[in-house]
């Protein structure tokens, strides 16, 4: 195994301690000796990955005291790595009011700037939606494939990059509603109504159907949560 992978090891099993409170805020993390001897590893190892995690704002290298769990307000977290090993209803909430302030002016965006090109990748991803019979891995992979593509029809790189970082925080929780059948069938309605108004030029018909979509994803969502 390589260096990067053993220190990847380490920063998860960090954050999964400080995500579960195993190690709260002001904990002393166990010193450089002990993960060389936990993980089996060189000290190089180890400093790699409390470099990293210093960096994300959730450890704080102190002269005198060690290393100590930071203040929560320090915490990066929208650190993917966070987000994929801590399932924070809160932070779900969070990224679901902003997509719901983001996405509806994408779609009005799209509507206006949509090239044919753009509109036939939205239409192919949208057939492989409504005939997937994959996983719920495949399907939100879609899903997110599908409003990548509407994000780029915007022709705005700077919103669609925005939208990409909140795709990719998202994954996880889009793949359990992706295990609901109705979210399933709710989102491919919604990406056809979308489309139609993207394909017509109709900016409000394209932003009212994303509010009416998010308004659908959030109740899919509720329902989601409280099976994890």
């Amino acid at each position: 195994m390589s260096n990067r992978k053993l220190s990847d090891q380490i920063i998860e099993d960090i954050l999964s301690q400080i995500g579960s409170g195993q190690l709260g805020e002001g904990s002393i993390v166990p010193s450089e000796l002990t993960l060389c001897t936990t993980y089996k590893v060189t000290r190089g190892v180890v400093r790699e990955a409390i470099r990293s995690l210093d960096a994300k704002g959730f450890i704080r290298v102190s002269q005198g005291m060690g290393t100590i769990v930071a203040p929560v307000h320090q915490w990066n977290v929208l650190d993917p790595v966070w987000v994929s090993i801590n399932s924070d209803v809160s932070l779900y909430d969070y990224l679901q009011a902003t997509r719901e302030m983001i996405e509806p002016e994408i779609a009005a965006l799209a509507a206006k700037n949509a090239t044919q090109e753009n509109i036939k990748e939205l239409q192919e991803l949208l057939d492989l939606q409504i005939n997937c019979m994959d996983g719920p891995d495949t399907v939100a992979d879609i899903d997110v494939a599908w409003h990548a593509a509407l994000s780029r029809a915007t022709q705005n790189p700077i919103l669609n990059n925005m939208h990409n970082s909140m795709a990719n925080l998202s994954i996880k929780i889009r793949i359990e509603a992706a295990k609901l059948p109705e979210a399933i069938e709710h989102a491919s309605y919604w990406h056809e109504e979308i489309m139609k108004a993207v394909k017509s030029g109709n900016s409000d018909l394209a932003k009212a159907a994303m509010r009416m979509h998010m308004n659908q994803v959030k109740a899919d969502l509720h329902i989601a949560l409280q099976t994890v």
